[in-house]
Parts: structure tokens; sequence; C-alpha cells
């Protein structure tokens, strides 16, 4: 890990991407800020590493380099920015653990529930999502009446929907009324578009992987940074993805 030299707090603050030096001053001095739970008014308080910061209640990390999160995100929750219907929104799922701007790592659809990563790095963000980087992505998809074999084959072997070619790596069948699938090329809404061409209704999209990221037993909404040797592991499968 990166040596770690104790900034004082209106750095610290900056470096979290809450303004200037002279508006985050503004934020200790009206008493909004605090450590370890202790409020803080001096401006040459500095901060250790094991310490925790929030202001207005909320915990505020500095930019020290890349960092990931790993979001179980809801159904019926949004990917966007912002939106004009006042649906709730993923990153603000994620915003309890970080101050700074956050990427999303490709969406997933309002109705798709499952993975679903962050990070501030917009680079990394771009490798990942590159259709000609083939990171898998895994699905379990479940319907409302039987799945056939020959559609998931075909879909394998590529199926034209609208002028478009969707293509999956794999499926594995979990049931009658259920598939596992294994995709690479992250176009829009790509099972439903072929579930519906083959007119099979889709009851639930869950992803469970993305890349070398796994859901596991993460519940609903939870949030988890990933660790140092998660984020290499993915940053050196962008890179060897990205030389082929």
């Amino acid at each position: 890990m990166d040596s770690y030299q104790s900034p004082r707090i209106n750095l610290y603050l900056s470096r979290a991407g809450l303004g200037s030096r002279r508006q985050v001053e503004q934020l200790v001095e009206q008493g909004r800020v605090q450590v370890d739970g202790e409020l803080v008014r001096n401006l040459a308080t500095r901060v250790e590493e094991e310490q925790t910061v929030r202001v207005d209640g909320r915990v505020v990390h500095p930019s020290r380099g890349t960092v990931v999160f790993a979001l179980h995100k809801p159904p019926r929750v949004i990917c966007s920015a912002r939106d004009e219907q006042g649906r709730p929104l993923a990153v603000d799922l994620v915003r309890p653990h970080f101050s700074g701007r956050l990427f999303s790592v490709g969406r997933l659809d309002f109705l798709t529930s499952g993975l679903l990563l962050f990070t501030n790095d917009g680079q990394l963000s771009r490798l990942l999502t590159k259709p000609r980087t083939g990171i898998e992505r895994e699905y379990l998809v479940e319907s409302k009446q039987p799945i056939p074999d020959d559609a998931m084959r075909s879909f394998v072997r590529g199926v034209r929907v609208d002028g478009v070619t969707y293509r999956a790596k794999s499926f594995d069948r979990k049931g009658i009324s259920t598939v596992r699938l294994t995709l690479t090329e992250g176009k829009n809404r790509e099972i439903r578009q072929v579930f519906a061409h083959y007119k099979i209704t889709i009851k639930r999209i869950h992803r469970t992987r993305f890349g070398t990221v796994r859901l596991a037993n993460m519940p609903s909404g939870a949030v988890r940074r990933l660790d140092d040797a998660d984020v290499r592991r993915l940053t050196a499968l962008t890179q060897q993805r990205g030389s082929r």
C-alpha cells in the first residue's frame, strides 16, 4: 500500500471532492465536520489513516488512487445520474461511502437487479465496458414459461433483432424456466431483446458476476469497497483483454 501522510483537515476534505480549500474551511468553521465522532473546528487538525471523517453525518474519503465499489442493485432503481421522474438512483446507495465523483461501470436496466460496479476512475470504467475487451458478465434469468434450449443455442450462435446481432458466450440451464447466461458484449438490454424475440416472458434478470468480481451473498442494497487485490485483478483483466 502507498505510504500515508496525515493531511490537515482542510486538505483531506478538498481531496474528498468537497470543494476548494476555502469552501472546505467554511465546512469546518460551520461545525459540520467530525473526526471519530468529535466535532472539529481547528483547521490545523490532522487526520490519521485509521480515523473516520464525517461531513453532515456522512462519511467522506479522499481520493488516493483508484477506488471501486460493488453494489447489489435492487430492482426498480435507475442507473442514471439523475431522473426527472424522481425514481431512486443506484449511485445514491454508494454516496454514503464516497464523496468524490463516481462513474458507473455500465448499467443495469430499471428492473434488473444484481452486481453493479462504481469507480472514481473514468478510464477504468471505459475499459471495463468497451466491447472489444470482452469482459464476462454473468446473469441468472428466470422466465414465466419454459425456456427452449434451441433459443439459447441460437443466442450463443448469434441472434439478429431489429438490425442488431446479439451473441451470448454460453448458457447453463438451472431449471426448466431458469438459465445462467454469460455475456461479453455489453449491448443495451440484450437479454430482454432476445427473449422478446422468442416470445419468452422474463420474470427476473439478476447479475451475479462482472469480470473477476462476484456478488456472492451481498444483501440487496448493500455496498462493499473492493480491496486493493480486487482492483488489481480488474485492472489486469482489462489490460489482458485490451491487448488481444
